[in-house]
């Protein structure tokens, strides 16, 4: 473990629903959190939503909760640590989308797409985000607790470690705020079909966005994430007050 790293604990995120992140420190001194998410569903078992490393602590919490069934790789980025998941729960089904899938030859993956039919795709509803094919990034509405499951689709770090790293956010758009980062814009390739992607989305009934990287929104979590997609909408972003609170458990 680096020796500024601070030690994965689940954090109770809504009902049925929890978060535990890692610290990812990359070149030139950046630096941010990354949150792998456990749904627990009707049956008791497990759902871990972009898995991070697990030491020995974290998975006897996680037994705690129930057996490890599903591992989810939501988009084409998220992939780092599946071998050492699927060491330690060699009987999960492991799901990604096609460009990971194409990425990762040495891995056997269930393809996770719109509509995908499986033990928890009920509970947790999958929705490609079309139109950006190199992230190929797959949201998610876990349905009982109204939430949606985000990746690299939006930020909200609000946390800054490394000297670069405040660099990086505010180059990015998404310096200390709730955001979708500039880069997203460059990497879509078809933009009628993200913007009806994200239409679709913006359907869901959420009132929370739990995104990997960053603190868990709470507050007019809609509003804000549509106001983080005027730009692919069309519209102008509404005015709202500044978020008082981040984290949430319910």
């Amino acid at each position: 473990m680096n020796a500024k790293s601070r030690p994965a604990t689940l954090t109770p995120i809504a009902a049925q629903l929890w978060g535990a992140e890692h610290d990812l420190f990359l070149p030139g001194g950046v630096h941010f959190r990354g949150r792998m998410t456990v749904a627990r569903l009707h049956d008791g078992s497990l759902v871990l939503h972009s898995p991070i490393p697990i030491d020995d602590a974290l998975a006897r919490s996680l037994a705690e909760l129930g057996p490890v069934k599903h591992l989810i790789a939501p988009n084409a980025f998220h992939h780092l640590h599946l071998v050492q998941a699927l060491e330690r729960y060699p009987q999960a089904a492991l799901y990604g989308p096609q460009a990971l899938a194409a990425k990762r030859t040495d891995l056997s993956f269930a393809d996770l797409a719109s509509g995908t039919a499986s033990e928890w795709s009920a509970e947790l509803q999958p929705l490609l985000h079309a139109g950006a094919p190199k992230f190929d990034e797959v949201v998610f509405l876990h349905a009982p607790s109204r939430t949606l499951l985000v990746t690299d689709y939006f930020f909200n770090i609000r946390e800054c470690r490394g000297w670069l790293t405040p660099w990086v956010l505010r180059t990015s758009g998404a310096y200390k705020k709730f955001a979708q980062s500039r880069w997203w814009r460059w990497v879509v390739a078809d933009k009628p079909q993200a913007r009806e992607s994200a239409a679709q989305m913006l359907a869901w009934p959420f009132e929370r966005i739990v995104p990997a990287h960053g603190e868990v929104v709470t507050e007019r979590a809609h509003e804000q994430a549509q106001n983080a997609l005027a730009w692919l909408l069309g519209s102008a972003p509404k005015p709202l007050p500044h978020p008082t609170g981040s984290r949430s458990a319910t």
